[in-house]
């Protein structure tokens, strides 16, 4: 009776706590709708697919077992958020794809493994769609591991197998550049026209392995190729909708039909150049006005790259345009429900990576305002649990029965 009855306690006092936040936010927020969307928030199981946070914890120390104003996630914040787990992104450059990239990624794969076990009282590890079921009862954090860019497995599939050992889960096949396994879609003129012949390898021995093949990143031909080669369902881990804001980035709408055919999901970015056309065209013209400061900063740190981030991140912040509003999150969600319906779309945030993100979702503790939002715009409770999570639990579980077949 005890352990029920603190439960309750720590339950409510989180609801308080998170109540009393946005009650004094900026935005007019409605109680009785609030009030039932943070009861729903916390019978949900919250899945973020996307945080670059293993960047800022391994190039800038920091803590995430202590509440932090340097970046956007922590685990305290991941609780005041109800945000239930998380994929950390190990994110290598394509700038050390020749340079032995596999280094750096164990290095990083280490700092995360030496964050989360000093706080096991707040976190643990999670391997498997069960480890988070598992772990969200406990009424912890569960933090698994993602790949951004699959340069580190260095054309090798033991060490694509050897990650998978250490706890990747998926793998981002490329970022914004082309790299041995496939085109990126940012990456100028086309070198494999989609995946490469190593690339089709890979994609084949993700599926055996029980490894999630995220398409964020990659080209439109290498998006193709991929869905024709898998067996399980994909998904694009941080991206969002093209027909809403044209950056190649984004999938257009015949692949979220073709994405959803396969059984995938598209996890949503928050980044606001990702969200609005409004803020994306502006902030093309931020960038050409900086071109000097960045050649500046470039040569400055060219032995650097953690220091060239920092700086640049500074920079950016000075002249960066204002953020999308929250409502252009939900248009994303909208159009995907109208285009293939509710079962595919998630939430993949790219805090700690991306920077300028919609007003009222500065950080992880802001997730009740998505819920809210949802409510608000008519979503039902199974709807919103499934967009919260379900939707990305089931695709990681069929890519799990595939390995144990």
């Amino acid at each position: 009776m005890k352990k029920y009855f603190k439960s309750f306690c720590v339950i409510f006092f989180t609801l308080f706590f998170i109540q009393s936040l946005y009650l004094r936010s900026q935005e007019k927020i409605d109680p009785k709708i609030w009030n039932k969307a943070l009861k729903i928030h916390h019978r949900a199981i919250v899945i973020d697919t996307h945080c670059d946070t293993p960047m800022v914890m391994f190039n800038r120390g920091v803590n995430i077992g202590e509440k932090s104003n340097s970046n956007e996630v922590d685990l305290i914040r991941m609780k005041e958020g109800g945000l239930d787990a998380v994929f950390f992104a190990v994110y290598i450059s394509n700038k050390l794809d020749k340079k032995h990239p596999s280094r750096r990624a164990l290095e990083i794969i280490d700092e995360v493994y030496n964050q989360v076990s000093k706080y096991p009282e707040l976190a643990e590890l999670a391997f498997s769609s069960l480890d988070i079921h598992r772990i969200h009862k406990l009424g912890k954090r569960a933090i698994l591991i993602g790949m951004e860019n699959g340069g580190p497995i260095e054309g090798s599939l033991r060490l694509l197998r050897d990650f998978y050992r250490l706890g990747v889960r998926y793998i981002t096949l490329t970022h914004n550049q082309h790299n041995d396994i496939c085109d990126s879609s940012t990456g100028g003129e086309s070198r494999w026209k989609g995946l490469s012949p190593f690339g089709r390898k890979v994609v084949k021995e993700m599926n055996r392995l029980g490894m999630i093949i995220d398409v964020s990143h990659i080209s439109d031909l290498a998006f193709w190729d991929v869905l024709k080669i898998s067996k399980v369902p994909v998904i694009a881990s941080h991206s969002c909708v093209r027909a809403i804001c044209n950056t190649p980035r984004n999938l257009s709408d015949k692949m979220i039909k073709a994405l959803a055919a396969k059984g995938g999901v598209i996890q949503l970015n928050f980044y606001s150049g990702f969200l609005e056309e409004e803020f994306r065209k502006k902030s093309e013209e931020k960038y050409k006005l900086m071109q000097p400061q960045l050649k500046e900063l470039e040569e400055k740190y060219k032995d650097n790259e953690a220091e060239l981030w920092e700086a640049f991140s500074k920079l950016w912040k000075k002249h960066a345009p204002p953020p999308a509003s929250v409502e252009v999150l939900l248009n994303h969600i909208d159009h995907i429900v109208k285009l293939v319906g509710v079962d595919y779309v998630g939430l993949g945030s790219d805090y700690d990576g991306a920077g300028s993100f919609p007003r009222g979702l500065e950080d992880v503790s802001k997730y009740p305002l998505i819920t809210y939002h949802l409510l608000k715009r008519g979503y039902k409770e199974k709807e919103i649990k499934k967009i919260l999570g379900e939707n990305f639990l089931r695709v990681f579980s069929a890519v799990e029965n595939l390995r144990n077949k």
